[in-house]
């Protein structure tokens, strides 16, 4: 099946769309703590809905917007019935290209925000990112790494983040601070151990 492209530029404290700004803002270094808001929904705006937004947001709200094909086996663990009546609901299932995931991790690695992120998490991030969509979430993980590639984002019940931030790791023992994990957890909040004290590592945000 051909891929769909509903690119509609827009712009919003919550993301940006011109290539300039993408590259420039995949360059930055450092903890980063910049005020930020949600988009606003646009007329034509193509939207990836997360799970949450799947699962909390009512039918109407929810016919044409972009899902990843991941999303299916997620919500049907979590409610069935909804599985079910989604089903019904004219949605753009897609399945992101590799080239966008590897964009996707590289944002998310950046932040260190990976290690809190699921695979289903990565796919939605991928998606938004190869059809310049807005990502209709709750995740602040998902929010932060939006922004850093530069793709909006609007929340589903909750009111957002208010700036982006990048993590480090931690050590417990002697505080010796070391990069954050460079890839996807399957056990989150196991980040090993400090090769100075063997302390335990907490993973928290820069500057903090």
């Amino acid at each position: 099946m051909g891929q769909i492209h509903l690119e509609s530029p827009y712009s919003c404290g919550g993301g940006i769309t011109h290539e300039s700004d993408v590259k420039r803002s995949l360059t930055l270094a450092g903890c980063i703590k910049r005020d930020v808001a949600p988009c606003e929904y646009m007329v034509g705006a193509a939207r990836v809905l997360d799970t949450g937004a799947l699962l909390h947001l009512p039918p109407n709200r929810l016919s044409g917007g972009l899902v990843a094909n991941s999303q299916r086996d997620e919500i049907e663990r979590v409610d069935k019935d909804r599985a079910l009546l989604i089903e019904g609901v004219r949605l753009h299932w897609r399945s992101p290209s590799e080239e966008a995931l590897q964009r996707a991790r590289e944002a998310a690695q950046e932040t260190g925000d990976i290690s809190g992120l699921s695979g289903v998490d990565m796919d939605v991030l991928a998606v938004a990112l190869e059809h310049r969509a807005i990502i209709v979430t709750d995740d602040h993980r998902i929010q932060n790494v939006a922004g850093r590639f530069g793709v909006g984002w609007h929340p589903v019940m909750n009111e957002g983040i208010k700036e982006h931030w990048e993590w480090v790791l931690a050590c417990k023992g002697c505080k010796k601070i070391f990069p954050p994990p460079e890839n996807v957890s399957r056990w989150r909040r196991t980040y090993g151990k400090c090769d100075d004290c063997g302390s335990k590592l907490k993973l928290k945000r820069g500057g903090s």
